[in-house]
């Protein structure tokens, strides 16, 4: 009975062996397919960014709508995150990049449906964000920072950028100004002139450095550029993140160095708030030569510029020739006086950034 049932299955084999063949070819072709679709798109994971965490004030705008923010809401493309002045929010993606967004802050993130796989934008709109990278991006990933005047493309980095607008800067008028500074590995820069075009190559900055881009009608350059960070002016709220960063997955700085900052940051704070600001003034008393004599009262103030103390040249990595470039001309924070041919000279207000306060003139008669 064995016998014959083995001659019954040799006979179908043989008369069904290209049948059988087809069938297995197909289904090798089945699940090779199925591992490289797996690999493709890391396991086709839906992409989740999520409010990890929050503090104090802030809210979300969605189709015009607005609501207020909260722990694990989830953030579809195109929200506009906004902190207030006591708030920031810690947004978590993919489980290995975050977004920190610091007080009075706006921004918003696109990204593509897929995990580890297509792209991510965060536009920052106003205020400042630290991002972190955990990971280093596939080759079919990209992340990038966007503001008005420039961008900032890694793989795998923690870095943060800034950015202002001023309606008066040096004696220009209408300044974009995007500040970043890097914590871990490399980072490319691209510098956007006032028409959102990009202006000269991209640069490459380094770890442990920060560097200035300066966009307005009638100049745009960088304003430095891989020079050492001044870790305390950061402030508290960025320094905490920091804090975490080295701590869950290190930095070119150490952790000794981070909290140092950090401490110094938040006791300065705590001094600020304890005590109003108090502007010092001189009295001077000038007689005049006519028949009235006037005594005019004088207010003199610091003035203060973000430009770094370092009297060296700026430095920067071109991707093109990926060796050092020196800056020529003059410094620009070595630029005194009124450099805008298109403002007046006797315009003094020009000359003052708009977070400077002015000297207030009183004149009282004798």
């Amino acid at each position: 009975m064995i016998k014959n049932l083995s001659g019954t299955i040799k006979n179908f084999v043989n008369e069904n062996i290209k049948i059988i063949l087809v069938g297995l070819v197909a289904i090798l072709m089945i699940i090779s397919t199925a591992i490289v679709l797996s690999l493709y798109f890391g396991g086709d994971v839906s992409r989740r960014p999520v409010i990890s965490d929050i503090q104090g004030s802030a809210y979300i705008t969605r189709n015009g709508k607005r609501f207020a923010a909260d722990k694990n809401v989830r953030l579809l493309s195109g929200d506009v995150v906004v902190t207030e002045s006591n708030g920031s929010v810690r947004i978590s993606i993919d489980d290995d990049k975050y977004v920190f967004a610091e007080p009075n802050t706006s921004l918003y993130i696109y990204y593509t449906d897929i995990a580890s796989k297509g792209d991510i934008s965060v536009n920052l709109n106003r205020g400042a964000a630290v991002c972190r990278l955990d990971n280093e991006l596939k080759r079919n990933s990209t992340f990038m920072l966007k503001t008005p005047n420039g961008t900032v493309d890694v793989r795998g980095t923690v870095f943060r950028a800034k950015f202002d607008f001023h309606e008066n800067y040096m004696g220009y008028e209408n300044v974009m100004i995007t500040e970043v500074q890097n914590f871990s590995g490399s980072v490319t820069l691209q510098l956007y002139d006032i028409s959102q075009q990009p202006f000269d190559l991209p640069m490459v900055l380094v770890e442990r450095t920060c560097a200035q881009m300066i966009t307005a009608k009638d100049i745009c350059r960088y304003g430095y550029l891989n020079y050492n960070i001044d870790l305390p002016s950061l402030g508290a709220d960025a320094l905490r993140e920091l804090v975490k960063a080295e701590n869950e997955n290190g930095l070119a700085f150490t952790a000794d160095e981070i909290t140092t900052a950090f401490l110094m940051a938040k006791k300065a704070a705590e001094t600020e708030s304890d005590f109003p600001d108090v502007t010092e003034t001189t009295e001077t008393t000038v007689t005049t030569t006519t028949t009235t004599a006037a005594e005019t009262t004088v207010t003199e103030t610091e003035t203060e510029t973000d430009l770094p103390e370092s009297e060296t040249e700026s430095t920067g990595t071109t991707l093109e020739t990926h060796v050092y470039t020196t800056y020529s001309g003059i410094k620009w924070w070595e630029i005194t006086g009124n450099n805008n041919p298109d403002i007046p000279e006797e315009n003094e207000e020009d000359d003052f950034p708009d977070n400077i306060i002015q000297p207030e003139t009183t004149t009282e008669e004798v």
